[in-house]
């Protein structure tokens, strides 16, 4: 278990968040809360422990050979976390591979997603959608409607899902520099697919894409 302690007011405001949106949540690809408490006027939450670092770190990792299938794995998870969220009717809004875990347990790799400090409500209206319109996230993984403050909902957490399986094919940093992106920060599909690494599941590629694109359709519940 990891004891997390909140240090600041702007600390204590995002740590209030990440319980509240942790409180009933119970999923395998989803970090647990495991118990709180206030002491000083400070939080301090106790998290579940795991023990492979970040998807970000595991991906950079040359030393680590990923098979396909493990990639494919990593993807299913993150895709089973993230359909669970939303089924709670919670947006995520920081999906990125920094806030994935990776668990090891028995040999086998498993992503938990973590972080949900900047999570909201899905808005069921568009007077609610209004209220959500706060640029919030990572530059590089955030959806052009959310960079450009506009309405957004669920499906941003799609895009940047998308991202994230993007370097997962690549094993390459979400950075432009590196992840070749549109005029208006889309995924460039056609720069983008000489960069993955050879065998890869046609379908793993056109799911990415899928994501990425601008207009899009809410499909991850279609693959889990």
């Amino acid at each position: 278990m990891v004891l997390k302690m909140s240090k600041s007011p702007a600390d204590r405001k995002t740590m209030q968040q990440e319980i509240k949106t942790m409180y009933n949540l119970e999923h395998p690809n989803i970090l647990r809360l495991m118990g709180l408490c206030v002491h000083d006027g400070k939080f301090h939450v106790l998290m579940e422990f795991i023990n492979g670092g970040t998807l970000e770190r595991l991906l950079f990792d040359s030393s680590m050979d990923l098979w396909w299938s493990v990639r494919l794995l990593l993807g299913h998870n993150i895709a089973s976390g993230m359909a669970y969220l939303h089924s709670k009717g919670i947006i995520h809004r920081d999906l990125t591979s920094k806030n994935c875990l990776i668990k090891r347990e028995k040999g086998r790799l498993t992503a938990v997603v973590a972080d949900f400090g900047l999570a909201a409500k899905i808005p069921n209206s568009i007077h609610e959608c209004d209220k959500t319109m706060s640029i919030v996230g990572s530059p590089y993984w955030m959806a052009p409607e959310v960079l450009g403050g506009r309405k957004y909902d669920e499906k941003a957490d799609i895009f940047s899902y998308g991202i994230v399986l993007c370097e997962i094919l690549a094993r390459i940093s979400a950075d432009p520099d590196e992840l070749p992106r549109t005029h208006n920060f889309g995924l460039d599909a056609e720069s983008f697919q000489p960069l993955i690494d050879t065998g890869y599941p046609d379908e793993f590629f056109q799911l990415a894409i899928h994501c990425c694109q601008v207009i899009i359709l809410a499909v991850i519940n279609v693959i889990v």
